[in-house]
C-alpha cells in the first residue's frame, strides 16, 4: 500500500498540475484583467500540494516536489508547442520555479495543520 502512494501520489499531482497549467495558459481561468502585474494565477498551484499531502502523508512534500518537477519538462514541451511565446526562457523558468513552490507549499500547508490538530487534540 505504501509503495501504491509513493508512486501514485507524485502522478496525481503531475496531472493536477498539468491541468491547472492549462487551464492557465488557455484562459479558461482568468485571474487578472491588466497585462503588467501580479501573477495571481499561481495561488491555483497549492491545489496539487494539498490534494498530494492528502493523498501520502509520509512523504507529502518529496511527493508533491517530484510531481511538480516531473511535469516542467510537459509544461515547457506543451508551451513551445501550442502557445505563442510571450515571455523569454529565463521568465518561463522562473514561472515554473515559482509553481513548484506553490505545490510544496500546499503540501507544507496541509502538514502544518495536521501536526497543530495532532498538537490540539493532545492537550
Amino acid at each position: 500500500m505504501a509503495i501504491w502512494r509513493k508512486v501514485v501520489a507524485p502522478l496525481i499531482c503531475c496531472t493536477m498540475f498539468l491541468i491547472i497549467f492549462l487551464m492557465l495558459k488557455n484562459g479558461w481561468i482568468i485571474v487578472r484583467n491588466i497585462a503588467p502585474g501580479p501573477e495571481y494565477g499561481l495561488l491555483l498551484f497549492l491545489i496539487p500540494g494539498v490534494v498530494t499531502s492528502l493523498i501520502s502523508r509520509d512523504s507529502a512534500i518529496f511527493s508533491s516536489f517530484v510531481g511538480g518537477l516531473v511535469s516542467i519538462p510537459v509544461c515547457f514541451l506543451l508551451r513551445m508547442a501550442f502557445y505563442p511565446r510571450v515571455r523569454p526562457l529565463m521568465q518561463e523558468l522562473a514561472y515554473a520555479t515559482s509553481a513548484i513552490f506553490w505545490c510544496v507549499l500546499g503540501a507544507m500547508l496541509v502538514h502544518l495543520l495536521v501536526i497543530a490538530y495532532r498538537q490540539f487534540r493532545r492537550h
